[in-house]
């Protein structure tokens, strides 16, 4: 069974959500979900929980991140879609080095996921959330050792 765009990028019951750059090959799967467009004065004072950013170069990426990181949460699902080097869309983006900005300010790209046959898509959590989930998980109960006298 395929899998939905929602299913692909962990969407459940966030309630802030941002989605920019949207293209219209996609927007049809995205009608009945109630987003913002925009970094809006109202956002900046909320709390992005989910944000879905499409992007074609570094530069405007760049440029987006600079308004939307301050907004996320330290728990916040961010998503960086990017055409794929098959797709017919000229980009500067890869998987492999165009998120310099966000690695510089503690992100670490921790999912990669395709989103059609154009848009792959990366996901990004603060290192702080990933070491976190990470100690919840992995959580080991060690035998009391014996004091030895050398």
């Amino acid at each position: 069974m395929s899998q939905t765009i929602f299913e692909k990028l962990q969407l459940k019951n966030e309630k802030n959500l941002l989605i920019q750059g949207l293209p219209s090959s996609i927007e049809k799967q995205f009608t009945k979900l109630s987003f913002a467009k925009n970094l809006t004065p109202l956002l900046r004072s909320r709390k992005i929980e989910f944000a879905l950013i499409f992007s074609v170069s570094e530069y405007q990426l760049n440029c987006i991140l600079q308004d939307i990181m301050p907004a996320l949460k330290e728990e916040s699902k961010l998503w960086i879609a990017y055409p794929k080097a098959t797709s017919k869309i000229v980009t500067d983006l890869n998987r492999e080095s165009s998120w310099n900005k966000l690695f510089s300010a503690g992100y670490e790209n921790i999912e990669q996921v395709s989103l059609d046959h154009v848009w792959d898509a990366a996901q990004f959590k603060k290192l702080e959330a990933v070491e976190m989930e990470v100690e919840e998980t992995e959580v080991k109960v060690l035998p009391k050792r014996k004091a030895v006298k050398v």
